[in-house]
């Protein structure tokens, strides 16, 4: 683990915030306009749109989208909240990033992720040989297994592409729907960030908090970062024992029912699961401050801050906001076992700790 002192605080974070809460609530009329001039085809209208509440009945159709457009024009005014005005951002992180939000995300996300995971697989071995050779030997030999699967028959190339073509059609015709989610999830993320910013602002004629320091947000931040790779485990070793006899997912499975189709898919998700759980460990070692050998071109050089804080924070946010509306979903269907299989409720929050330990550490974020 390397800790780097905090520099000089980045006033630039909290005009960002400032700026994209702004730019936010502009795009809010848009989509409230879409759903109230368009009722059957709007984005809140969508089959796959399940949130975690309801309006009653009793509420005209007109009120939500209505109530969007305000919060909109409202929010372009909380965009410049003074720090004492923090709690009216927070309200805005919590309704949007938690009672308007549904699971699509995470399984859009999860999906694509998956989808990945072969194309890490076969550039793993080239990217741990030493040296121009090796991984050019690296690179042909996995070219020669890829060729070898296919004349076999293990890996029916034809197949894969007829998946493509589905998964791409899917793709655009969810499309619309899906940018309203991420636009959702991007809200409560922004203007938990907007909130973040105006606590650290109010501080500004006070001392920093002890915690704030980087020596102590390494202590932290190494706990949170080893929560949140805890929080991997279940979902991922579960799709694990696809691999034995004894397959298991929220209870035994018969190991021949489990058609390969619906085999791989489970087992790229739970690599999905360990792969994101291993990640977060980099905000708290030294791989994450600076390349790993490993790494072609840029090994050995300082890893830019927000490489990895960008990335983790959007996850962080994902999994937090999708966590209400996930155990909704599990107990509205009677799906306990999804509930521990996927702890977003705790995995989402210390991801999001472990990400702030390692920006104080970069010199990102300070008190002051």
């Amino acid at each position: 683990m390397t800790t780097e002192p905090t520099t000089q605080p980045r006033k630039r974070t909290g005009r960002a915030a400032v700026i994209a809460a702004f730019l936010w609530s502009l795009t809010a009329v848009p989509v409230g306009l879409w759903q109230l001039l368009d009722p059957e085809g709007g984005p809140f209208s969508h089959e796959l749109y399940e949130p975690t509440f309801t309006l009653p009945d009793a509420v005209p159709a007109w009120a939500g989208p209505a109530a969007l457009i305000a919060a909109g024009v409202l929010g372009l005014l909380a965009a410049r909240a003074r720090p004492g005005l923090w709690p009216l951002t927070a309200l805005y992180a919590v309704v949007f990033g938690m009672l308007l939000s549904t699971t699509s995300p995470i399984a859009f996300a999860g999906y694509i992720c998956a989808f990945l995971i072969p194309l890490a697989a076969a550039a793993v071995p080239v990217m741990l040989a030493r040296g121009t050779v090796g991984r050019l030997v690296a690179a042909a030999a996995v070219a020669a297994l890829l060729v070898v699967l296919g004349l076999t028959g293990v890996v029916d190339y034809a197949a894969v592409g007829d998946f493509l073509r589905m998964l791409g059609a899917r793709i655009v015709e969810i499309g619309p729907f899906m940018l309203v989610q991420v636009w959702i999830v991007a809200g409560g993320a922004i203007w938990a960030a907007l909130t973040l910013s105006l606590l650290l602002t109010g501080r500004e004629d006070r001392p920093a908090p002890a915690w704030l320091a980087p020596e102590r947000a390494a202590r932290w931040g190494r706990a949170a970062a080893w929560i949140a790779f805890a929080c991997a485990l279940p979902y991922g070793l579960t799709r694990l024992t696809w691999l034995t006899p004894w397959a298991w997912m929220g209870g035994p499975l018969d190991s021949s029912m489990i058609d390969p189709a619906t085999r791989v898919w489970g087992l790229c998700l739970g690599f999905a699961a360990l792969a994101g759980g291993v990640l977060c460990l980099g905000l708290t070692y030294r791989w994450g401050v600076r390349w790993p050998f490993w790494m072609p071109v840029v090994k050995g050089r300082p890893v830019p801050p927000k490489v990895a804080i960008v990335p983790a924070t959007t996850v962080a946010a994902l999994f937090t906001f999708v966590s209400l509306p996930f155990v909704a979903l599990s107990v509205r269907q009677d799906a306990l076992e999804m509930v521990w299989a996927f702890p977003f409720y705790v995995w989402g929050p210390a991801l999001a700790a472990a990400t702030l330990a390692y920006a104080i550490r970069r010199g990102v974020v300070a008190a002051r």
